[in-house]
């Protein structure tokens, strides 16, 4: 997921908690996926809540290629970023069900490794997503607490600024989300069928 690649930068811990992939550290990343996915099919608010500890690794040619489609620059390497994702099930299953509801998550944070150098950066989300008839219209990121070497900060504050004032993820992570529970959650759930 493209967006997701920037996510370092600047994405939706909804988004990318829901992705699932093949790599190795993508185990927990398909698990968590499963999970939301089980929550959003059977529209139930009763039961455990979404609890995952998450991973994933970037290719620094994917995020450059998602940075360039975004008009932002991308010269440091891959990343590899890890969050540990806690969402209440009653919230998802409102804002899926409702027929307008924003879904305002608690802060989330995020740590990543980025480059060869492995320059580490840590950050806080707080998402907001808004829904009508379970379909998601706008995506805010809420990112705070930016904390890193200078260089990486720099660069992921610049970007989180971009987004908070200019959207310029919104139509890319409105497009994963609705993707992801439309198209993804029932071939997650049929076992990739």
């Amino acid at each position: 997921m493209r967006t997701c690649a920037l996510g370092v930068l600047a994405s939706s811990v909804f988004a990318c908690a829901a992705m699932a992939g093949s790599a190795a550290d993508d185990a927990k990343l398909a698990q968590c996926g499963k999970d939301i996915c089980a929550i959003i099919a059977s529209k139930k608010a009763n039961g455990p809540d979404l609890s995952c500890d998450i991973a994933k690794t970037w290719d620094k040619d994917e995020i450059k290629k998602s940075a360039d489609s975004n008009n932002l620059s991308w010269g440091l390497g891959s990343a590899k970023c890890s969050a540990t994702v806690r969402v209440k099930r009653s919230e998802i299953v409102a804002a899926l069900t409702a027929p307008e509801r924003t879904f305002k998550f608690d802060k989330q944070s995020v740590g990543c490794e980025i480059g060869a150098e492995k320059y580490q950066v840590r950050a806080t989300l707080a998402p907001e997503l808004k829904f009508k008839d379970g379909t998601t219209t706008a995506v805010s990121l809420h990112m705070r607490d930016i904390q890193g070497a200078a260089l990486i900060k720099g660069v992921v504050w610049t970007a989180a600024q971009l987004e908070e004032n200019f959207g310029i993820l919104q139509k890319d992570m409105i497009r994963e989300v609705n993707r992801f529970i439309k198209k993804e959650c029932p071939k997650i759930l049929n076992n990739g069928k």
